[in-house]
């Protein structure tokens, strides 16, 4: 008896093992969608979405993912696929959807666009493309994990035909999408993140390679073991804003309740490995990255001596420890007088081997001092500072449209330039070395060009007050009209009698017979009768 009830028991602990198993999976189970268009019918055919979909679909495959995946869909394709995702993530743990093709904002409101899309008339609208609502729609609810990142921002001709359509009074298309608000209410362990290629009515670039600079930097760090997945699309958005020298800078939006790993959770076992170079995190501590990066943020937004300070201690050997050290040798040494105007300089050279009323230009190892757009904040440049970087590009010759103090494509290909000149890495951001430099090289350029426009304001002033004066005429005598004048000229008016009297020479007299005339030296008879 004693035998068998053991092995019953086995039995029940078996079967709980196996429930228990099953409930796991069940809550583990990972289901994505995947979409890449490319091959448009009324619009040319993009080069990377179906591209970036494979790539995408393969790295989340291999993270685990029960993948639904379509390429180059029409509209009833990508309905069917929405429909088999909404079906298959209903009981999931993490449901993901990535979506590159063609997209498009009306009134807010964003919509992804299949193949056979023709769009002619505010109904295509409804008729003839995915709404974005519809995809936060097929996600499961609290306490699963919503994820949806969208490669859709590029530039778009169905967009342009449809506003052509549109009424003059309604709001029409704008570029990229419109951001998506993810509210935080009712959020328990799950929760919904949305990820964008690109900012907010901005446009995404395909790039040069097969996949889009977007796609790539995800598919190397969305599944990276260790990494949380707001950790990965911090570094996807630094190496994207990096290589498209700031003209794409990606973005996401979250409501999580817990951390989220598309990868393995647990890194692999710490091995001798070589270090990582400065613009990369540390550790592949999640957590311990996001706290360095607050702790430096703050530093580089107070810039203080005790700040930098503040975050050595904490990192000695963090990714910005050496720009730390640099920032308060800035901070501790006196301004360098250069012509009347002081110049803070951070020169690395020993101050015996400089001269004491010289500065010397900075020597930059251009395999350390790398641009970056951190390095760049931590400079902490105001507008003032920026419209006085501007000038010196100008007065050394750079074509910018003005000095305005915003850094547009125009200001980043100068300094790119600048940096290629001065055989340093052309990201067109600035080191505060750099920025030395830089001030340091136009001084006297500057004062030439200040100069200059000063003259030039000055005579431009001088010739339009003298232009005003020779304008203003004095007033002689108001001429009559010319109507005036004619009617005259047809219609002289008769001579009054003094005046005709005067002309001749005679006098008018008046007498009981009537009147005379007398010469105009005599005076009238008082009896009426003249008397010669």
């Amino acid at each position: 008896m004693r035998f068998w009830a053991a092995i019953v028991g086995l039995l029940f602990l078996g079967a709980a093992d196996l429930l228990q198993a099953g409930a796991l999976a069940a809550g583990n189970n990972r289901v994505a969608l995947v979409i890449g268009n490319s091959k448009y019918v009324y619009a040319p055919t993009l080069s990377n979405p179906a591209s970036d979909a494979r790539l995408m679909a393969d790295v989340l495959r291999k993270a685990g993912f029960n993948v639904i995946e379509g390429v180059d869909l029409d509209y009833a394709g990508m309905r069917d696929r929405l429909n088999k995702f909404t079906e298959a993530s209903y009981d999931a743990g993490t449901a993901l959807i990535y979506y590159a093709g063609h997209g498009m904002q009306v009134n807010g409101k964003n919509y992804l666009i299949p193949v056979d899309a023709e769009l002619t008339a505010p109904a295509h609208l409804k008729t003839r493309t995915i709404q974005i609502d519809e995809l936060l729609s097929a996600l499961p609810p609290d306490p699963a994990v919503g994820i949806v990142i969208l490669d859709a921002c590029r530039d778009n001709p169905l967009a342009r035909t449809l506003a052509a359509s549109l009424p003059k009074s309604r709001s029409t298309t704008a570029p990229g999408l419109a951001p998506i608000d993810v509210s935080a209410a009712g959020v328990g362990a799950g929760g919904v993140l949305i990820a964008f290629a690109t900012d907010p009515g901005s446009v995404s670039y395909d790039g040069d390679g097969a996949n889009s600079p977007y796609t790539t930097s995800l598919a190397r760090h969305l599944a990276e073991p260790g990494v949380e997945i707001q950790s990965a699309l911090t570094r996807v958005r630094g190496e994207v804003t990096a290589e498209t020298h700031g003209r794409q800078r990606p973005w996401h939006n979250a409501s999580l309740g817990r951390e989220v790993f598309i990868g393995p959770q647990a890194p692999p076992p710490a091995a001798a490995a070589p270090q990582p170079p400065p613009t990369e995190p540390p550790s592949s501590d999640a957590r311990g990255w996001e706290i360095e990066q607050r702790v430096w943020d703050e530093a580089s937004k107070r810039n203080t001596l005790a700040h930098y300070e503040a975050y050595l201690q904490q990192f000695p050997k963090g990714a910005f420890a050496d720009l730390a050290r640099l920032n308060i040798d800035q901070l501790k040494k006196p301004p360098i007088t250069v012509g009347n105007a002081p110049t803070v300089v951070a020169n690395t050279q020993s101050d015996a081997a400089r001269s004491a009323t010289t500065a010397e230009p900075l020597a930059a190892n251009p395999e350390t001092d790398t641009g970056t757009e951190l390095t760049e904040s931590a400079i902490g440049l105001g507008r003032q500072e920026k419209i006085d970087l501007q000038e010196r590009l100008l007065a050394i010759g750079y074509d910018l449209d003005e000095a305005d103090g915003d850094f547009g494509i125009k200001t980043r290909l100068a300094i790119g330039r600048w940096q290629e000149e001065n055989q340093l890495p052309t990201t067109t951001f600035l080191t505060s070395t750099q920025y030395a430099r830089l001030k340091l090289d136009t001084d006297e350029a500057l004062k030439n060009y200040r100069a200059q426009r000063a003259s030039e304001a000055e005579a431009k002033k001088q010739e339009s007050a003298t232009s005003q004066k020779a304008e203003k005429a004095q007033p002689t005598g108001r001429a009559k009209p010319r109507r005036q004048q004619q009617r005259e000229a047809a219609n002289p008016r008769p001579v009054p009698k003094s005046q005709a009297i005067r002309k001749s020479g005679f006098r008018t007299c008046s007498g009981i017979d009537g009147t005379f005339e007398v010469p105009a030296s005599q005076r009238c008879p008082l009896s009426g009768y003249a008397h010669y």
